[in-house]
């Protein structure tokens, strides 16, 4: 009886290992299901990812496009363009009726971005606007439906609050990569030995803020590299 008892504690355990979805094999076996939006759009994964300049990750570019979908916004302001894929993305499934702003830091970056999203014949749609985000996000006129969320990890924060005032309820704000390679969740999985140590006790600090703040209705995902979804009231 005793022996019973310990091999059901073991498979338990092996169970609860495989139902995160950070586990490389379920990862795997979704990301087999991946197909781009266009051939485009799939030839600039590649190049971007050959180049190692991050994009956002297979499974988290079909659950944005799925939100997109269902939500159908009109304006979206999108906090980090690096290669301009994402901002692309959107403005496939969008269409040419709807606005994308995004801002990159980086003038070389936004310059390569710009030059992909005219190749891929979407200038018309996306405004690529090159600066501090703080800065440029006061300069903005009007109100966003869809916030999206992905530059530095310590400045989450800043990039929310100035962010939030360029929202209304029922808008949908969304950051990228919440979980820092879960270095976020638990210090163990801090494989840098503490070289991000500010940067993760800043994405803690506004986890902590964001799933506390009234103005809004927020869940913490874990897929990708983990995703907030916070829809304002």
């Amino acid at each position: 009886m005793p022996r019973t008892e310990t091999i059901i504690f073991r498979l338990s355990q092996t169970d609860m290992e495989n139902r995160f979805i950070t586990n490389p094999k379920i990862t795997e076996y979704i990301d087999g299901f991946y197909r781009p939006l266009t051939p485009g759009l799939g030839k600039l994964r590649d190049e971007s990812e050959a180049a190692g300049i991050p994009v956002i990750l297979r499974d988290t570019e079909k659950f944005l496009i799925t939100m997109l979908t269902m939500i159908g916004p009109k304006r979206v302001l999108e906090i980090g363009t690096a290669t301009g894929f994402s901002s692309s993305c959107f403005a496939c499934a969008l269409g040419p009726d709807a606005e994308v702003v995004t801002i990159e830091k980086d003038r070389t970056m936004a310059e390569t971005a710009r030059a992909n999203i005219e190749r891929l014949g979407y200038s018309a749609t996306i405004d690529v606007v090159c600066g501090d985000a703080c800065d440029e996000i006061v300069k903005l006129d009007g109100t966003f439906d869809f916030v999206f969320i992905d530059a530095a990890k310590s400045h989450y924060l800043e990039f929310w609050n100035a962010a939030f005032e360029h929202v209304e309820c029922g808008s949908v704000i969304v950051c990228d990569n919440i979980l820092m390679r879960g270095s976020t969740a638990s210090d163990e999985y801090d494989s840098s030995r503490r070289r991000h140590r500010t940067s993760i006790r800043r994405m803690r600090a506004f986890l902590e803020s964001i799933t506390n703040d009234e103005r809004c209705v927020t869940s913490l995902l874990a897929s990708g590299d983990g995703i907030s979804v916070s829809v304002v009231r």
